[in-house]
C-alpha cells in the first residue's frame, strides 16, 4: 500500500483473527483455521490489509482509492469488485464483518476467532415426531464417496444391523420428511417430491442413490445422523419437513454431510398450491440440480487432495473436474493426467473419456498446445466418440460431444445434442450453460439469457464459470451493466474470463476499466491477441456482425492486433 500506517497499533500477533479465518500482517495474505491461504486477488489483498489496519474504524472510498490505487484512476466498480471478493473469501454473506456505512465507506468490524463446536455440537440429531402409520412422509436419496468397495444392500435388511461400508461412489440417502400440515390430505405431497428427487437424483451416474425402502425406515425414531449414515453406508443425508396451510405451502430442505456432522446446504421453498404439479415439479428440480452438484463439486475438491494412485475411474475424473475449472494451461495438464488414470483404472467407464474430451478442446480453443490444433480437436472426437460408444445413455457424453460439434462450427448438431443430452438428465444445469453458448452463437441471444438465468434458478450455489457464461451472453443482449455485476459476483475471474470483461467495460462507456482488464489478461499471456480471439472464435458466430462486435470492443479495449 502506498498510504501511511495508522498510528495506533495493530496487536503484538503477526496474524490478526477474522471470524473463523486469520490475516498475516506480515503477507498480507487470509488463512484458513489450518493455516492454508485463501486466495485474493492483489488489489483485494491490499484493500483487506487497509481495512484489518483501521478495523473498527469506517474507512471512505476516497481514502481507500488514495492508499490501495495510488495515482492510479479507478471507478468505484473496481472498490465493490474488491469488497464482494473479500465478503466470499470470508464467508460473509451477511455483511456481518466487512460493512457497507451508506455514503460514508466501510468498516471492519473487530472480531475474535469464532468457537470450534464441541463433540456434543458436531453431530446433528434429526428429530422426527411420531406420526400416525397412515401418514405418508418423505424423501429418500444417498448420495457418498468413499474409498472402500462396493456393497449390496440384502433385501429386507435392519438398519440396526452391522455398520455398511462407503460406496466408491459419492451416496446420498433421503429420509421420510416431517409433515407438519392438518386435514385428510396431508402427507401425501411430500412423498411424491420425495420420489420425484430420488428418481432424478438417480440420473445422475456420478451418484449412488439408496432406495426409499430403505431410508424410510428410520421415518418414526429420532435417530443421529451419524447412526443413519453408518447403518445405510452413506455419506450425505438429506432431510426436511412440510407444512401446508390452505392454498400456501411450505417446504423445508437441508443435506447434511453426515460423517462430518455438517450442514452443507439447505433451502426454504413457499408455494401457491393452484397447481400442485407445478409445485411438485419445481422443487423437485431445483432440490436436485443443487444437491447433486453440491456433493459432486465437494467430493471433486475432497479428491484433489487424495493420492491418484488409490482412487477409482470416478474420484479421478472428478479430480480432473476441479483442476478443469481453474480454466489455466496448467490445471488443463493437471486434469489431462488425472482422466488419463481414470482411464487406466477402468476403460470401461466414460468418465475419463468425457474429461479428456473437455481437456483437448481446451488446448484447442485456448491455444495450450505445441501441436497443430486441428490435432487436439481431432483427440477431442475421437475421446467424445468413445465415451457414448462406452456408454450410449450417459448424459455427460453428449454434452462432450456437444461442445466439440460447437468448436466445428455445427450449431444444429450442438444444440440437438444438448437436448439430447438434457433429455437424459433434465436436471444437468452444465449443460443448460453450455447449451445457452451454442444458443448465443446462432444469434439467440435472449432465449440463452432466459436459460442462463433458469440454470441459476435451479442451481442457486452454481460455480462461477456459469456467471462467466451468464455475463457473456449479458454482453450479447447489451445487457451490459446487469453483465458487470454478474461478473463482479464471481468469486474469482479467471485469466480468460478478463477477456469478457474487457467487452463489458467498453459496451458500458469505460475504457479505462477495459485497458485493466486486458492488462490483466496480457500479464497471464503477454503474446495474446485479436489472432488468437479470431481462431478462437472461428467458424461458430452465425452473425459475422457479432464477431465483429467483440473483435472491435477488445480493440478498443487495447488488445494488439
Amino acid at each position: 500500500m502506498s498510504g501511511e500506517k495508522s498510528e495506533k497499533s495493530l496487536n503484538s500477533s503477526t496474524t490478526v483473527p477474522l471470524g473463523s479465518f486469520e490475516f498475516s500482517l506480515e503477507s498480507k495474505e487470509l488463512l484458513d483455521a489450518s493455516g492454508k491461504p485463501i486466495h485474493l486477488r492483489r488489489q483485494s489483498a491490499e484493500v483487506l490489509a487497509y481495512l484489518v489496519d483501521r478495523r473498527g474504524e469506517t474507512v471512505s472510498k476516497d481514502e481507500l482509492f488514495e492508499n490501495v490505487w495510488a495515482k492510479t484512476i479507478v471507478t468505484d466498480d473496481s472498490l465493490s469488485q474488491c469488497i464482494a471478493d473479500i465478503r466470499r473469501a470470508l464467508s460473509d454473506a451477511d455483511h456481518r464483518l466487512v460493512q457497507t456505512r451508506p455514503k460514508k465507506g466501510y468498516r471492519l468490524a473487530p472480531t475474535s476467532r469464532l468457537k470450534t463446536p464441541g463433540p456434543q455440537s458436531a453431530v446433528p440429531r434429526i428429530e422426527r415426531r411420531k406420526m400416525p402409520r397412515l401418514a405418508l412422509a418423505g424423501l429418500t436419496v444417498v448420495l457418498a464417496l468413499g474409498f472402500g468397495t462396493f456393497w449390496i444392500l440384502g433385501n429386507g435388511q435392519n438398519p440396526s444391523a452391522t455398520d455398511l461400508m462407503l460406496p466408491t461412489k459419492p451416496s446420498i440417502a433421503v429420509l421420510a420428511f416431517d409433515d407438519h400440515s392438518v386435514g385428510a390430505d396431508a402427507n401425501y405431497l411430500s412423498d411424491a417430491i420425495a420420489e420425484g428427487v430420488i428418481a432424478d437424483l438417480s440420473r445422475f451416474p456420478e451418484l449412488f442413490v439408496i432406495a426409499r425402502n430403505s431410508s424410510f425406515s428410520f421415518r418414526d425414531a429420532p435417530t443421529e445422523v451419524s447412526k443413519i449414515s453408518k447403518a445405510l453406508g452413506v455419506r450425505y443425508l438429506l432431510e426436511g419437513s412440510q407444512q401446508k396451510s390452505g392454498d400456501r405451502l411450505r417446504v423445508t430442505i437441508q443435506l447434511i454431510d453426515a460423517v462430518e456432522g455438517q450442514n452443507l446446504w439447505s433451502q426454504v421453498y413457499n408455494s401457491d398450491l393452484s397447481d400442485v404439479f407445478a409445485v411438485q415439479d419445481e422443487i423437485v428440480r431445483k432440490t436436485v440440480a443443487t444437491v447433486a452438484q453440491k456433493i459432486i463439486n465437494s467430493e471433486g475438491q475432497k479428491a484433489t487432495e487424495t493420492d491418484e494412485a488409490k482412487l477409482t475411474a470416478l474420484l479421478l475424473n472428478l479430480k480432473a473436474r476441479q483442476h478443469l475449472f481453474d480454466f489455466t494451461p496448467e490445471g488443463n495438464e493437471k486434469a489431462r493426467l488425472a482422466n488419463l488414470a481414470a482411464v487406466a483404472a477402468d476403460p470401461t467407464q466414460p468418465f475419463g473419456y468425457v474429461g479428456l474430451t473437455f481437456v483437448h478442446i481446451n488446448k484447442y480453443r485456448w491455444g495450450w498446445t505445441d501441436q497443430d490444433p486441428i490435432v487436439e480437436l481431432n483427440a477431442a472426437r475421437d475421446y467424445a466418440r468413445k465415451a457414448i460408444e462406452l456408454a450410449p445413455d450417459y448424459y455427460d457424453g453428449h454434452s462432450a460431444m456437444a461442445y466439440l460439434h460447437i468448436q466445428e462450427g455445427k450449431l444444429d448438431k450442438a444444440i440437438a445434442r444438448y437436448r439430447q443430452a438434457l433429455e437424459l438428465n433434465p436436471n444437468d444445469t452444465g449443460a443448460m450453460a453450455s447449451l445457452a453458448e451454442a444458443l448465443t452463437y446462432s444469434g439467440q441471444a435472449e432465449a440463452a439469457e432466459d436459460l442462463m438465468l433458469k440454470v441459476i434458478r435451479l442451481d442457486p450455489r452454481h460455480q462461477d464459470w456459469i456467471k462467466w457464461n451468464l455475463a457473456w451472453v449479458q454482453w450479447h443482449t447489451k445487457n451490459c451493466n446487469e453483465a458487470l455485476q454478474t461478473m463482479n459476483a464471481m468469486s474469482e475471474i479467471p485469466p480468460m474470463a478478463y477477456r469478457v470483461l474487457a467487452i463489458i467495460q467498453i459496451c458500458r462507456g469505460d475504457t479505462i476499466e477495459a485497458n485493466q482488464a486486458v492488462d490483466h489478461l496480457l500479464e497471464f499471456d503477454p503474446e495474446y491477441s485479436l489472432a488468437d480471439v479470431r481462431h478462437n472464435y472461428d467458424g461458430k458466430y452465425a452473425n459475422v456482425s457479432d464477431l465483429e462486435r467483440v473483435l472491435n470492443n477488445l480493440r478498443q479495449a487495447g488488445l494488439p492486433e
